[in-house]
C-alpha cells in the first residue's frame, strides 16, 4: 500500500513537471519578439524632448521594445547624421526612429538606409523616396500651426500701435519648418505687421539674438521652436526686457513655467508624447510584419495661455506621465 502511494505520488511529480514544461514552451512560442530600436534626433539634451521621452517609454513597455536614446549635439549636416545613423545599425538596431536635420539631399540617403533597417521620422520632412522603401513620418500641421500662432500674434496687447516684430525661425534647413515660418508670415503680412528681421538658428542663437535685437529692437518676438524659445525667454529675463511680448512653439517645464508667470503670452504645444507613442507603434508594427502598414501620420497641438493651461485635458498635454 506505502509502496503504491509512493509510485502514485511519483507518478503526479512527474506529470507536473510534464505540464509545466510544455507551459513554459507554449508561453515561450506566443511570447512577443523583444525588438531594439535606437532614436536618433538632433541635439538629445534639449528639454524639447522631454515630452517625446515620456511617449517612449509607455509605448516600448507596452510593445516588448527596448530602445537607446542616442546622445548626440548638434549635428552640422546631414551627412554628419547619416554617420550616426549607420553607426546604430551596424551596432545591431532592428529599427530607427530619427528627426532629419535637413530636408535636402536626404532622398539617397533614405533609400539606403532604409534597405538595411526600417525607419520612422518624426517632426521632420523628407524627400522623395523609393516606393519599395516603405519610411513613414510623423509630424504636425505646420501650415495650421504657423497659422494659429500668427493669429495668437494679432491678439497681442499691443495691436493698436505699428508692431516691430522678431522672429526666431529656428533651423531653416528642415521643410517642415520653411513652412511653419511661410504660413507664420503670410498671416502677419496680410495684417500689415512689420516684420523687423528673421534669425535662422546656424550655431550661436543667442549671439544672434543679441545682435538683431542690438540693431533693430522690436516689441513682440516669435520663436518657432523650443530651444529658441528658450533662448529668447532668457534673453528678456536677463536684460529686463519684460515689456517685450514673447510667443511661440514649445513644452519644455521651464516654457511651461514662464507662460504661467505671464513672461509668455503664448505658447503653440506639439503632442509631442503622441507623436513618440504612434513612432514606436509604426515601427513595431513595421518589424512584426503586421497587416496593418503604417502611413504618414499627424499629432495635435494645442494653443496654450496663462488662463486655458489648467483646464480639464490641457494638464495631460502638459505633463504626461509616461506610464
Amino acid at each position: 500500500m506505502k509502496e503504491n502511494r509512493i509510485f502514485t505520488v511519483g507518478v503526479g511529480i512527474v506529470a507536473i513537471m510534464l505540464f509545466a514544461l510544455s507551459l513554459g514552451r507554449l508561453l515561450g512560442e506566443n511570447a512577443p519578439q523583444k525588438y531594439k530600436i535606437s532614436i536618433v534626433v538632433d541635439r538629445s539634451s534639449s528639454a524639447g524632448w522631454d515630452k517625446f521621452r515620456k511617449g517612449l517609454n509607455a509605448a516600448s513597455k507596452k510593445y516588448n521594445i527596448e530602445y537607446n536614446f542616442v546622445t548626440t549635439g548638434r549635428f552640422l549636416s546631414i551627412q554628419q547624421e547619416y554617420l550616426s545613423l549607420s553607426r546604430e545599425i551596424k551596432n545591431g538596431a532592428d529599427g530607427i526612429i530619427t528627426e532629419l536635420r535637413a530636408t535636402e539631399g536626404t532622398g539617397v540617403l533614405l533609400n539606403e538606409l532604409g534597405k538595411s533597417t526600417k525607419l520612422e521620422l518624426v517632426d521632420c520632412e523628407k524627400e522623395v523616396t523609393d516606393p519599395t522603401v516603405s519610411i513613414s513620418s510623423i509630424g504636425v500641421d505646420e501650415e495650421a500651426l504657423g497659422e494659429a500662432l500668427g493669429k495668437e500674434v494679432l491678439q497681442s496687447n499691443l495691436q493698436n500701435q505699428r508692431l516691430r516684430i522678431g522672429i526666431l525661425a529656428g533651423n531653416q534647413n528642415k521643410g517642415n519648418m520653411q513652412k511653419r515660418l511661410d504660413a507664420l508670415k503670410k498671416v502677419l503680412e496680410e495684417s500689415e505687421k512689420e516684420i523687423v528681421w528673421i534669425m535662422e538658428d546656424k550655431g550661436q542663437p543667442r549671439k544672434d539674438l543679441e545682435v538683431a535685437n542690438h540693431k533693430r529692437s522690436v516689441d513682440i518676438i516669435i520663436a518657432l521652436d523650443n530651444d529658441s524659445l528658450e533662448i529668447a525667454t532668457r534673453y528678456l529675463r536677463d536684460t529686463g526686457r519684460q515689456f517685450v511680448e514673447l510667443y511661440g512653439v514649445g513644452d519644455s517645464d521651464e516654457l511651461i513655467y514662464s507662460l504661467d508667470v505671464g513672461m509668455i503670452r503664448s505658447l503653440i504645444v506639439i503632442d509631442q508624447y503622441q507623436m513618440a507613442y504612434s513612432a514606436v507603434v509604426n515601427l513595431w508594427q513595421r518589424l512584426s510584419n503586421s497587416r496593418n502598414t503604417p502611413g504618414d501620420q499627424s499629432v495635435d497641438f494645442y494653443v496654450v495661455r496663462a488662463d486655458n493651461m489648467y483646464a480639464d485635458g490641457m494638464e495631460r498635454i502638459l505633463f504626461p506621465t509616461g506610464q
